[in-house]
């Protein structure tokens, strides 16, 4: 147990500060803080220089964390793992494919967002293997899966062109799971182009979206992030 707290307590430390990146010991803490058995022993901890933090949150942003890792873990760049452009792209169909169809055979829940994540990680390699990979034509389309795909090369890769067309996407995304990776994309995005150089209207859209957003603490706070890189919040 004081081995489960002590982990809990520097994973805060490492998840929770804004300026701080995920590295290996994060993702080593993240394994022993993971008990499931810690939230029925108390609901908050006091932690020195952030307060009182609800067990519920810290355990929204491990898993926050863990989802980010685990789709950085499987990239390898274009280079090392260049395929043939038409069985790249075949399979980043059936990908696409295979989350509708998770979509759609699970209920809403945790064992299906574990399915998506393992889904959204695989597409993050393969649509690196795509060399003329369209990113900003798949954001439009109807298919949640290949807009997932999209969000997933801008996400690895991101591409300065297509920053203001993703933005409009994501802002304008209807699926929660589809928005957060999306989101995430956008962050990326923001970083690859520093705050200077982002398309004039980003923050209004931005803001906008967040202020339609119930009961999504998830992507209210990777909102909050980017305009914290823009210097809005």
């Amino acid at each position: 147990m004081v081995l489960t707290c002590v982990g809990v307590g520097t994973a805060v430390l490492h998840v929770l500060e804004p300026d701080l990146k995920i590295d290996g010991i994060t993702v080593m803490l993240l394994v022993v803080a993971a008990v499931p058995w810690l939230g029925e022993l108390f609901r908050s901890i006091e932690v020195p220089g952030l307060g009182r933090i609800e067990f519920r949150e810290i355990e929204r942003r491990i898993e926050a964390v863990q989802r980010t890792a685990n789709a950085a873990l499987v990239g390898d760049g274009p280079e090392g793992g260049a395929v043939d452009d038409s069985a790249a792209w075949d399979m980043v169909k059936e990908l696409a494919a295979e989350y509708v169809n998770v979509r759609l055979e699970l209920s809403s829940g945790r064992a299906r967002t574990r399915r998506m994540d393992q889904v959204f990680a695989r597409l993050v390699r393969a649509t690196q293997r795509v060399r003329d990979f369209d990113a900003g034509a798949l954001l439009g389309s109807q298919d949640a899966g290949l807009r997932l795909a999209a969000y997933a090369r801008l996400y690895v890769l991101p591409e300065p062109e297509v920053l203001d067309a993703l933005v409009d996407a994501v802002t304008g995304e209807p699926l929660p799971f589809n928005q957060y990776w999306g989101l995430q994309a956008v962050g990326r995005g923001v970083e690859d182009v520093g705050a200077e150089n982002v398309p004039f209207g980003v923050v209004r859209r931005l803001e906008d979206c967040r202020s339609r957003m119930r009961h999504a603490p998830d992507r209210v706070e990777l909102i909050d992030r980017i305009l914290e890189d823009l210097g809005e919040r």
